[in-house]
């Protein structure tokens, strides 16, 4: 968005004196939204285009252990200047909140010029110099009963996983709670619902919907509470941002209770900036969120082809080894590259992953072999982790630190995450194992590193090595900023098992937990891209993770090698071993060489674009994903259709809900990826049969 580019280096200023407001003078607009202050109440609503959006709005925070709002204070101005910052310009809005003997508390607004569908907002609290401390700031809290979508039973809610661990899902929910627990229909009682770092609240029919979401991940873990209505109302009644908050979901659980949020201390503490919209298309506002997001943290910058490869997790696993890994390059060289258009644009990544068995030479070596085949090699590492906490021992490379120096303690104990302890990201014991491991990967040759087990190193703890960091969110900035530096610009890093955000360290990160061939797998994986396609806005890629064909049957093959194409990324995960310890199965090696090396479908993986979904609130599979998927190319329309274990259909597809008028289709031209078969249509419609299990990938070429 051409927008954020010319102002992503700037910083906030204001450009002219700010006049304060007379007290009868309430409103303040700009562009498409006005901010309206009561005086009266000392809450805000958000209008938009004359509408109210939210009412009744007002700031929490926690002073002591006190709940603290700002409408309980006695005075309040307004006051409005121009400003720039990185995502635009346009006029800010303060309101400052005073009560003798509390701090100060300043709501900001950032209203954007280009009649934009969104605003900013934080909240600062300060006290006249004086230190202030807090672990909870809701600069956004209301109660009122909002209604800003149609009084619809399609309503639905966004909620958003913290992470990818623990086959955690995202959910699309009515607004009201069903009365079978087992159903995802409406019923009488409101739902109350936690979504981490943004959320949509949108309607499934006519797509509008509002996004509210944190676009600065510096400092604070941020969720969003919301309190559904009854199926009669199709309002909500509560809406809670709160920059602060801990809970299972962000692994913060430690032995059946939650850690809290660490406190941020300061003359004056800030929350998270807010980014709050109300759009025609929900999806459309979630790709903004990505946007903006982008412009005040810019992605890690990758300008080459769409990702190809190989891991050895998926159908080694364990029994990695070095000779058979070198039979692997091999086989990926006779079968698949020059082949079907596989990777035609670019490099092969051959992954070792967890448990290579290898040594240092054993690896440098596989590194030259992989060259010499033209391709390169890529590792695997777990920054943030102590895999056996329990047993002190020295760090690796000869640094003189011992692992007890770096790990993280709750209440005085190590605290441990997967099975792993968690190690301080601001240690320099911990720094200086990322110095050595950092190096010796970089010295032997290897371009790719795949992380996991990320979120080891953003939990909350009793402290940190360097007192400046009190959060998990500043102590993770703090070492993954480390170990991108360390890594330079030419290794492409991948996370694994990571937070959502930050996401400016890595060029690509998997969209949901480990995925294999199943179906099951399959659909699971996308439930991830169905609500989180946008996050190749922040990342350059996102992964599907690793590609087996294994047993599985012909239609769940289809399935997963078009989990690719709707990705845009492909890292193989059979074993393809034909020599060493563990020799792959020929069947699944066949498969793997016949199902990558299709090129229509090569085609449309190298466009290296995530796939958007055709709609939030029908949801389908026994992990409730999104069925059908389109992306626009310059040249065509691409659409993905997979039928998530309910037999087989025939299917009349309407064209309009892309958008796509059928006269604007050459469907001499068109064809099905997998079959190449033409396109039967009728009017502004597509008619095909889809196989159970079997996904369906359609090329539309314009005229």
């Amino acid at each position: 968005m051409t927008k954020f580019a010319t102002f992503r280096n700037a910083m906030v200023a204001v450009a002219c004196v700010c006049a304060t407001l007379p007290s009868f003078a309430k409103d303040v607009s700009f562009g498409k939204w006005t901010i309206s202050f009561n005086e009266t109440t000392k809450k805000v609503n958000f209008v938009k285009d004359g509408n109210n959006v939210l009412q009744d709005v007002s700031v929490k925070y926690k002073l002591n252990s006190t709940l603290v709002e700002s409408s309980s204070y006695a005075n309040a101005t307004v006051s409005e200047s121009n400003f720039s910052d990185e995502v635009g310009r346009g006029r800010q809005v303060l309101i400052e909140y005073t009560k003798d003997g509390m701090p100060k508390i300043t709501q900001r607004f950032c209203l954007y010029a280009n009649n934009v569908d969104y605003f900013l907002t934080d909240v600062a609290i300060s006290n006249g110099g004086a230190e202030v401390s807090t672990n909870y700031i809701a600069p956004i809290y209301t109660e009122a009963s909002n209604l800003f979508l149609p009084k619809d039973v399609n309503n639905r809610f966004l909620t958003v996983p913290f992470d990818n661990d623990g086959f955690v899902t995202y959910g699309s929910y009515p607004f009201s709670r069903p009365t079978d627990p087992k159903s995802m229909g409406t019923g009488r009682y409101p739902r109350d619902s936690v979504s981490f770092e943004v959320t949509s609240m949108f309607n499934g029919v006519t797509q509008e919907g509002m996004v509210v979401g944190s676009v600065t991940h510096d400092t604070w873990k941020t969720g969003i509470r919301i309190l559904g209505s009854t199926l009669s109302a199709g309002t909500i009644n509560r809406l809670e941002v709160i920059s602060g908050f801990t809970h299972d979901g962000t692994r913060d659980g430690v032995d059946g209770k939650i850690t809290p949020h660490g406190y941020v201390r300061g003359e004056e503490v800030r929350s998270a900036r807010i980014m709050v919209g109300l759009f025609g298309d929900w999806r459309t506002g979630m790709e903004t969120y990505g946007d903006v997001n982008a412009a005040i943290a810019p992605k890690r910058p990758y300008n080459g082809p769409a990702i190809y490869g190989w891991n050895s997790w998926g159908g080694m696993e364990k029994n990695c080894n070095f000779k058979g890994c070198l039979s692997v390059s091999d086989f990926i060289k006779k079968n698949m590259q020059d082949k079907g258009h596989f990777a035609k644009d670019g490099v092969i990544y051959i992954g070792l992953d967890s448990w290579d068995n290898m040594n240092w030479d054993e690896r440098r070596q596989f590194v030259e072999y992989c060259k010499a085949n033209g391709q390169e090699a890529g590792a695997y590492w777990t920054p943030w982790c102590d895999w056996f906490p329990d047993n002190d021992r020295a760090m690796e490379g000869n640094n003189g630190y011992l692992f007890s120096q770096g790990q993280l303690k709750v209440n005085g104990k190590v605290r441990k995450n997967a099975g792993a302890g968690c190690l301080d990201p601001t240690s320099p014991a911990t720094l200086s194992r990322v110095n050595y491991f950092i190096d010796k990967y970089k010295d032997c040759g290897f371009k790719y590193l795949k992380l996991d087990f990320l979120t080891n190193g953003i939990v909350e703890a009793d402290s940190w090595y360097n007192k400046d960091i009190t959060t998990g969110v500043q102590a993770y900035n703090y070492g993954m900023k480390h170990l991108r530096e360390r890594c330079g610009d030419d290794i492409i890093i991948d996370e694994s098992i990571a937070p959502l955000f930050p996401a400016q360290y890595a060029e690509a990160r998997r969209v949901s937990c480990d995925a294999w061939g199943e179906m099951w797998h399959t659909s699971y994986m996308m439930n991830s891209l169905s609500f989180g396609w946008w996050l190749n806005r922040v990342y350059c890629y996102n992964d599907p993770d690793h590609l087996v064909m294994g047993d599985r049957s012909e239609a769940e093959n289809i399935s997963r090698m078009t989990t690719a194409a709707v990705t845009g990324y492909c890292i193989l995960g059979d074993n393809l071993s034909t020599e060493g310890s563990y020799i792959g199965t020929a069947i699944s090696q066949a498969k793997a060489a016949k199902y990558t090396t299709y090129e229509k479908v090569n085609d449309i993986i190298a466009m290296g674009k995530s796939f958007r979904p055709a709609y939030g609130h029908k949801l389908f599979g026994r992990n409730n994903s999104v069925d059908l998927f389109y992306l626009e190319a310059e040249d065509s329309w691409v659409i993905a259709h997979f039928n998530y274990e309910s037999g087989d259909k025939n299917v009349t597809l309407d064209l309009t809900q892309f958008g796509i008028d059928a006269n604007q289709i050459d469907f001499d031209k068109s064809f099905e990826c997998w079959t190449s078969a033409a396109i039967e249509h009728s009017g502004n419609n597509i008619i095909y049969k889809s196989p159970n299990n079997m996904a369906r990938l359609f090329r539309l070429f314009k005229k």
